[in-house]
């Protein structure tokens, strides 16, 4: 490197600069075009959380629907009013079957009126009943005679449940109730979206003996956390354990989680707070959506920009060098030849055009008068 002459040693150093300030370049690029993305993906995160709260609403709609069909059924108000339990779940039961494999009602209840505000009947647990209902959906029902509705977290599920007051003749006989789980509501989401969803409960609004009970084979979640546990996630058997925070504590506008692949997937996932009807922190919802072509975008966009920055960097340098050549390094060698034939004695060349008014142009001219003005050096005698 130190025989080279300046010329390539400039040109060598445009390459090396103008090459680092492209791959910077492109560092910052592509830390842009990430950020902007993953911007955009925490928009999606929340589309898709709008998605549910727009899914519930419209499952409160159906659910709603439900009760005023049943309400309207002879045969359910006559056993009803006769509080014959027997007989009304011979009436009930075929109907509710039919519910819970159409609709994804996994609750049903007939309820005494006011004051008692006991369970008559549960048809999906007949034999469990007279126990006081004071769950806020049924609270709202009763205090403003109207549809209360909401999601509600009991000792053994999380349900979304609709319950409306039941007149008949303009007097008030008692509330149904329907119910639907919420991981069947999640489970529909899935399929209509695309987007995986899932639960985090917190523990303490939970009994495990009862969950283990009645939830079976989901209940294994139970040990994977010391203060939630999760629920329908088959779709993440490790994703669901990302975030090891505290739920209680989560920021109302939730939090991003970046990205994870699986089987040649990129999921962008997110974790949200979750309250119930009464406005009680409960959980969070876990919400992962498909970015892979978002991800292969970046990456796209990341080797786009590096190639066209370096090749805009070559084309910088080779230009640098093509002007310095132009500019400086050939007058600086015609220079150097006229003084070198000078230096050996010879006479004095014709004077050079002058081809430049700036600095080099200028010190072309005046070294050639002060070459023509020095006579000549006698040649070296023979030896």
């Amino acid at each position: 490197m130190l025989s080279l002459s300046a010329e390539p040693k400039l040109a060598l150093a445009a390459v090396a600069l103008t090459t680092a300030a492209a791959l910077a370049g492109a560092v910052l690029v592509g830390r842009h075009v990430e950020a902007r993305v993953e911007q955009v993906g925490a928009d999606v995160l929340r589309d898709a959380l709008q998605d549910f709260a727009r899914e519930e609403q419209g499952e409160v709609d159906k659910l709603a629907a439900t009760l005023d069909v049943m309400m309207a059924s002879e045969r359910l108000r006559d056993a009803f009013l006769a509080r014959d339990r027997e007989k009304l779940l011979a009436v009930a039961g075929p109907i509710f079957e039919t519910l819970r494999e159409r609709d994804r009602i996994s609750h049903w209840y007939f309820v005494e009126p006011d004051p008692s505000r006991q369970v008559f009947l549960r048809v999906h647990r007949p034999e469990l009943h007279g126990d006081r209902v004071e769950r806020i959906t049924m609270r709202r029902a009763a205090d403003s005679g109207e549809l209360g509705a909401g999601l509600e977290l009991g000792k053994t599920a999380f349900a979304l449940r609709v319950v409306r007051p039941w007149h008949v003749d303009g007097k008030l006989v008692g509330y149904m109730e329907v119910a639907e789980e919420v991981d069947e509501l999640l489970v529909s989401m899935r399929s209509r979206t695309g987007d995986e969803y899932g639960l985090l409960l917190l523990k303490k609004f939970l009994d495990e003996e009862a969950w283990t009970k009645v939830l079976g084979p989901r209940a294994n979640t139970w040990n994977d956390r010391a203060d939630v546990v999760a629920v329908d996630m088959s779709a993440f058997p490790d994703g669901i354990l990302r975030y090891a925070g505290d739920v209680e504590a989560l920021p109302a506008r939730g939090l991003v989680l970046g990205e994870t692949s699986r089987g040649g997937l990129t999921f962008l996932s997110g974790v949200y707070p979750l309250d119930d009807a009464a406005g009680r922190r409960v959980g969070a919802i876990f919400v992962a959506h498909d970015f892979t072509a978002h991800h292969l975008a970046v990456q796209d966009g990341r080797r786009f920009a590096l190639a066209a920055l370096l090749i805009l960097a070559l084309v910088t340098a080779v230009g640098l060098a093509l002007l310095a050549h132009g500019l400086v390094f050939r007058p600086l060698r015609r220079l150097r030849r006229r003084l070198e034939r000078r230096a050996a004695g010879e006479p004095a060349p014709a004077p050079h055009r002058l081809e430049s008014a700036d600095d080099l142009g200028r010190l072309e001219v005046i070294l050639e008068r002060a070459l023509a003005d020095r006579p000549a050096r006698p040649p070296d005698p023979a030896p």
